[in-house]
């Protein structure tokens, strides 16, 4: 039985993401969740993320089950958070995607290790990321894996009655 890696994307994995990306979408939607939409994260994102390598997947044999993005930019937004450490240099995880058909095998909290892991074989000082608030399952997810919330912040671009994100963030 093959084991779960987590690799660097490559091109041919970009449309097995942006297939993955669009079935969490509907997933959240149907659950009243409007964080992403067809500007945020489309082709064009993943791509340059793919090229930059930032963008991770995880795998199992030839089968994809997560993807994220991991590097420095942090939104605009974020200013108006609580940040513990403002001295070291951030790691910030976006895009965080697990297949909704393989929700709830460990998948998200392998992923979410690695980049815990891979901020601290490569000097950063703590990884931050956002949630949209109503998402409570992630909401829940990231406070059990120690996160601590740094605030909320307002994120413009998203629809209307979704823009309030909570921050999180680990220090190491």
């Amino acid at each position: 039985m093959a084991e779960e890696q987590i690799v660097r994307a490559t091109e041919d994995d970009l449309p097995v993401i942006g297939e993955m990306f669009g079935e969490c979408k509907e997933y959240l939607e149907a659950r009243g969740i409007l964080q992403w939409d067809e500007k945020y994260p489309n082709h064009e994102y993943f791509e340059n993320a793919m090229e930059g390598e930032e963008l991770f997947v995880l795998k199992k044999g030839s089968e994809t089950f997560g993807a994220m993005v991991l590097d420095e930019w942090q939104t605009p937004e974020w200013e108006n958070a609580s940040w513990t450490e403002t001295e070291g240099k951030p790691l910030i995880l976006h895009s965080f995607c697990v297949d909704p058909s393989a929700q709830g095998g460990g998948y998200g909290s392998k992923m979410l290790q690695f980049a815990e892991d891979f901020a601290r074989k490569n000097g950063y000082a703590v990884l931050r990321l956002d949630t949209y608030f109503g998402n409570e399952g992630a909401v829940r997810f990231y406070e059990k894996r120690n996160f601590r919330k740094t605030g909320e912040v307002r994120l413009s671009g998203k629809p209307e009655g979704h823009e309030d994100y909570i921050c999180f963030e680990k220090v190491f």
